[in-house]
């Protein structure tokens, strides 16, 4: 009997190191999840929420200095005035210098953008065709007859000249604002009252048959796409202020209006005659049935 009892003390004494050693692992374990835990809660989850954040806040800078660049970009493209006119200009001397070189010419189409122009020709019923060069801004070009393809109907221009390259493709204003210098934007107040003023001047001359004949027409008044986005970046690029809109002229073939007798001078007095030029942006010259359309946009200030 004793030696029984002797066996179970020395048994149940034999049972305490490992109860001691597992306590101590396990608040070890405890010290270890809870260090860990204060870690990654307290420390890295914080700092990762913190770096995302400004991550999201770099992209969302890059993506509105982007989105900024984008409108200046596209608001300031065209050619100013003066070169419009030098443009038309060229295109007149060209039609005159292939009149007196023989080339029996019934009309004549163009279209040009800020980059290039397209000009052709149809000549009269019965007349030799021939495909003299043209000089363009000291440029020499050869000419091109369009291939009629079987279905098509028959070619526009008997003879024409393409991608005539303009001799200057960017604005003072986009210069200025590619070197990140300073614009010198007019009040779009000032502006659209001037257009208002010019509008209704010509109206007033003219019948009502001529009465759309040179007038201003904005296809859109001055805005911004970017201007809270600008606003909010002050601090990173110099505030401009810079909107934009959108207008088309239609000038006439006729004499009745500009008193010249040729859409393209027509066209030149009408540009020439336009207070606050360096506002007014050429995107497209074309010429169409009722004589040259002009459409381009107009930068200014709020």
């Amino acid at each position: 009997m004793l030696e029984k009892i002797y066996f179970w003390k020395v048994k149940r004494g034999y049972n305490a190191p490992i109860i001691v050693t597992a306590a101590i692992a396990a608040s070890l374990f405890i010290i270890i999840i809870g260090a860990f835990a204060w870690w990654y809660y307290g420390i890295k989850a914080p700092a990762d929420e913190k770096r995302a954040a400004q991550q999201q806040a770099l992209r969302k800078k890059q993506t509105d200095l982007a989105a900024i660049a984008s409108f200046y970009k596209k608001s300031l493209a065209g050619v100013d005035i003066h070169q419009a006119i030098n443009v038309l200009e060229e295109i007149r001397q060209n039609t005159l210098t292939l009149s007196a070189m023989g080339v029996a010419i019934k009309n004549r189409r163009f279209i040009c953008d800020i980059k290039s122009c397209a000009v052709g020709f149809n000549i009269e019923q019965g007349t030799i065709l021939t495909l003299p060069a043209i000089n363009f801004f000291g440029k020499t070009y050869s000419a091109s007859v369009p291939v009629r393809r079987e279905k098509d109907r028959a070619p526009a221009n008997d003879f024409e000249y393409s991608r005539l390259a303009l001799p200057v493709t960017e604005n003072k204003m986009f210069i200025q604002w590619g070197k990140k210098q300073a614009l010198s934007l007019h009040s779009c107040n000032e502006i659209i009252a001037y257009v208002n003023t010019y509008n209704s001047l010509l109206n007033s001359e003219k019948s009502n048959k001529a009465q759309r004949d040179g007038i201003i027409l904005f296809k859109s008044y001055p805005a911004s796409a970017v201007r809270d986005k600008e606003a909010a970046l002050a601090g990173h690029l110099s505030f401009r202020g810079l909107l934009s809109a959108s207008w088309e002229m239609q000038i006439g073939n006729g004499n009745d209006r500009f008193s010249a007798g040729t859409a393209e001078i027509n066209a030149q007095l009408a540009l020439y005659k336009q207070a606050y030029r360096d506002a007014f942006l050429i995107k497209k010259i074309e010429s169409n049935d009722k004589g040259i359309k002009i459409s381009g946009g107009l930068v200014c200030k709020a």
